[in-house]
């Protein structure tokens, strides 16, 4: 009663790609349709094996989950729903349950359904951490999101990049305890170096042998804590 289908685009932040989730066969409903690659919408078409979706569901707008929702639209006549927090969306495999979770994005949604929970970008599968950076990323509204999903009945996490996590209040500790680590490593870069811009912290707190590609989203994730920091009890004295 669920498929996934992975799209084609791997890269160092979508990891070996973006999951599109299918739950139900008569009433389906289609989450996060990925990009708009007419091999994925391809691939998907097939998986409803010609039924219309009851809803195409989004975890967030960012073009790696939501680009391929237009024209599945137009493809099936599926409406793109526009839901929110406590919201229902019935299938024939049973009602999914929007779960608002902010802080990767303000407006991010992950549904629960049957003890899993479809995590959007909440968690990255197979890793302890995910992109938390502005404009859109708010670390305090993560950490907040965390302690929710911690409170979830749910056994299995099923993130849209990387594999399924089989023990999701291991997974939110990990992920928890990893942002404090990485919080606390910000706070001694700045008072070893007396600046607290990105670009001249960043080896300090991730080391030099960071991936280039990687680097703007870590400059962006120093940007979030830097925010934090101002806001809350931790800023370095």
């Amino acid at each position: 009663m669920m498929q996934m289908l992975l799209a084609p685009n791997p890269s160092p932040m979508t990891l070996d790609g973006t999951r599109t989730f299918i739950v139900g066969r008569a009433r389906p409903v289609v989450i996060d349709p990925g990009p708009n690659d007419p091999r994925h919408l391809d691939a998907i078409e097939r998986a409803l094996g010609g039924i219309a979706p009851v809803a195409i569901l989004l975890t967030h707008a960012h073009p790696d989950h939501a680009d391929a929702a237009p024209p599945l639209a137009a493809r099936t006549g599926a409406p793109v729903w526009t839901g929110g927090d406590g919201d229902e969306v019935h299938t024939d495999a049973g009602p999914l349950r929007a779960i608002a979770t902010p802080g990767h994005t303000p407006d991010h949604l992950a549904f629960l359904w049957n003890r899993q929970l479809f995590a959007g970008d909440v968690f990255m599968g197979g890793s302890d951490t995910t992109l938390v950076a502005p404009p859109e990323g708010d670390l305090a509204a993560y950490l907040r999101t965390l302690d929710r999903v911690g409170g979830l009945p749910i056994d299995i996490i099923l993130p849209a990049h990387g594999p399924a996590i089989t023990d999701p209040a291991a997974a939110v500790e990990r992920y928890r305890a990893h942002r404090h680590e990485r919080i606390a490593q910000v706070v001694a870069a700045i008072r070893a170096s007396g600046s607290t811009r990105p670009a001249e912290i960043l080896d300090a707190v991730y080391g030099p042998t960071l991936h280039p590609a990687l680097r703007p989203a870590a400059e962006g994730s120093l940007r979030a804590i830097l925010t934090y920091l101002r806001n809350e009890t931790e800023a370095p004295r």
